[in-house]
Formats: structure tokens, sequence, C-alpha cells
């Protein structure tokens, strides 16, 4: 059984890969620098599925570009009857009901419009589920009328049912959270969601009751929003310049992770605010490293610890080696497709050596079952 996650080298945005035995589950779509797109470069880890390509669940943890880049190919191979996918987990945001609806990207749009066609059909099977996931949802609803690796589970921190978009948070703040557990190793999917959301609907509502208690803890947290500031606090400078604790930092302890995945176009800054605007921020950095150097032992002076894991430095693998989550953070995202390509090759060859396969133009070999049309 292979199981792995892959974070890839996306710029400031998002795009992992969790596989399992028979399984393949996205989570955000963006593209790396040789791809033309996001289908190009999540094609080779399709899997195979009544002679269509299948993805068995599409997590979109909001409508931002950066998170669902390239969704216009995916629904165009829907379409065209080439690609099934068998759920599309979403928010439940239509930011086509908010101001500034003609600018919407495409890609977005498009996503939004296989949603609609999904939730149109009356008695949906595998291939044409939607959920949209809600705080205490666990994988019994996330994964109803789909197969799930029994050794995967789900907790869903956000958004809570009654948030939308005709709520007072906007798409980033209702970002989903979820919390993914394969073969009891769990990674924090935390989207864009900021400080207050977390303070004002996340601890109160579902992380101070009880049976909730629990619900954010895991090995890896994947940082919110690409190393913002905004997961600590909604004022940058006063993220950046106190000395107490920030308003969300209590979140860490909750979660208490061993590593961090940032997946941002660059390393955090560590002095002053060197990033400019765009994320990750110094002021992110600041209380992220405080907490591994109060709670992990990392030498203050230690800036870039190797506990915190840049896909700006290349695409991050983790597999099951036996019982042990081994780290690749020199995995070569081609490598599966060079994979997929000796496969196939071997296929055809082995057709072609016993009669199974007809390589030409003639009628005789478009008659054939196992024609190709091509010409050597």
């Amino acid at each position: 059984m292979v199981e792995r996650i892959i974070h890839f080298k996306v710029g400031n945005g998002s795009c992992s890969v969790i596989e399992g035995e028979d399984f393949v589950m996205i989570v955000d779509l963006n593209k790396t620098e040789d791809k033309d797109s996001s289908y190009d470069l999540l094609e080779p880890y399709f899997r195979d599925l009544n002679g269509k390509k299948h993805i068995d669940v599409l997590c979109v943890t909001h409508g931002d570009e950066d998170h669902c880049l390239g969704f216009s190919q995916f629904k165009k191979m829907l379409d065209e009857h080439e690609l099934t996918i068998g759920t599309i987990w979403h928010q439940d945001y239509d930011r086509r009901k908010k101001p500034g609806a003609e600018d919407l990207p495409e890609d977005y749009l498009a996503l939004q419009e296989e949603i609609d066609r999904r939730k149109s059909i009356s008695s949906p099977l595998e291939g044409n589920l939607q959920v949209a996931l809600k705080s205490t949802y666990d994988e019994q609803t996330a994964f109803e009328g789909i197969n799930k690796p029994d050794n995967l589970t789900l907790k869903v921190l956000s958004p809570f049912k009654e948030d939308n978009e005709d709520s007072e948070y906007d798409h980033n703040d209702l970002s989903l959270i979820i919390n993914v557990c394969i073969n009891e190793f769990n990674i924090l999917y935390t989207g864009d969601v900021s400080s207050r959301y977390w303070q004002e609907r996340i601890f109160p509502d579902l992380l101070n009751q009880y049976e909730y208690q629990d619900w954010a803890k895991a090995h890896i947290l994947e940082l919110g929003h690409h190393g913002s500031y905004d997961f600590f606090g909604n004022d940058r400078e006063s993220v950046r310049d106190s000395e107490d604790e920030p308003d969300n930092y209590d979140a860490l302890n909750k979660i208490s992770p061993e590593f961090y995945i940032l997946s941002a176009a660059s390393r955090f800054p560590t002095s002053g605010d060197s990033s400019g605007d765009e994320p990750p921020h110094y002021a992110g950095w600041k209380w992220y490293h405080k907490w591994l150097q109060d709670n992990r032992g990392v030498d203050k002076d230690d800036k870039h610890p190797d506990l915190i894991k840049y896909t700006c430095d290349g695409d991050i693998k983790i597999e099951l080696d036996g019982t042990t989550w081994e780290w690749d953070l020199d995995y070569d995202h081609n490598e599966k497709s060079r994979k997929r390509v000796r496969k196939e090759a071997l296929k055809v060859k082995s057709l072609l050596s016993s009669g199974g396969l007809v390589v030409g133009s003639s009628l005789k070999a478009k008659a054939h079952k196992g024609y190709y049309g091509w010409s050597i």
C-alpha cells in the first residue's frame, strides 16, 4: 500500500495531494512554474477508473484564484467525460452574490458552475457528489456516497453552518479548515482563515467544547494564508511589535504541531518587513518561531529550523515507510509523469508482442480491437 502526502512548489498558493490505496484526494489547485496548468501538474496522480481519469475527492478550501487556479480545464474534461471527480468539498460561499462579482476569475466561476450542477441533481451518485463541509462534520458526512480508505479520518473545524456569503465574514475567513488523518498521521489545512474567525467562532463554538477540544491537534500545520500575520491578529503592526502573545497564539497550543509547512513564494523574512505586503510576513514568523522555541526546543538564533518546511525550496513528499513517515524535501513531481509514461510504454510493448495491438492506419488495423492511430 502506498500512502503519501505531497505539497507542490506553487508560489503564493496551495496545492496538495493525498494518496492511499485506490484513493486520491486533492486539496486546492495551483501550478508549478514548469507546468501550463494545475491539470497538467496533477494528471499523473489521477487514478484510472472504468476507463476514465478519476479523482476521489477534490477539496477547495475557498474561492480565491490561488486555491482554485486551473479548474476551467478540469471542468472541460468533466464535460467531455474524460474525467470523473467522486465528490467536491467546498465552503458553500457564493462569491457571485457579493459586490465585484463581475471581476471574478474564470476558474472560480467554472468551479461554482460545477458545484451548482451537482447541487441540482436530486439523487446524485459518485461522480456527481458535492458536500458543503461545515464545522463538526467528520468523515461519515464528508465521504457519504464514495469509498474511503479504512485508515483515513476527517475532522472539519470551519466554517459553521450559518456562515456563508450572507454573514459578516468574507470568503477567506470562511475557508475550510480540515484535519486529515491518514494512518494516525494528521495534517491540518487552514486555508486563509484569520485570527478573528478563530477567536470569534472556532474557539468558543468548537475547541472550547469538551467533545471537540482535540479536533485541531495535528502533526503538521499548513500555515494559514501563506504565512500571513493575520493568523495572529487583525492589525499587522500590533502583531509585529507587541511583546505580549497575540490574540490567536493559543491556536498553536491547540494544534500542537510537530512541523510547519509554509506554501509560499519565499521563506519567512526574519527581520523587519522585508516581505512587503505579500505574505509570508515577518510578523507571522515572529510568533510561529516563538512557539517552536517554547514548545519544540528550537534555538532562537536558528531562524529557519528544520521543523519549518518550505515549498519555495521545492516539492515536499511525505511517504509512509512501514510505520514511519519519511520526508523527501527534494521530490521531483515530474518523476510521477515519467513513471506513468514508462508504464504505458510497457503496456503498449506487451500488447504489440502478444498481437493484442496493431499500429497503423490501414482498414485492417482500424478494425482491430487494440488499434492505436499511430504510424511508424
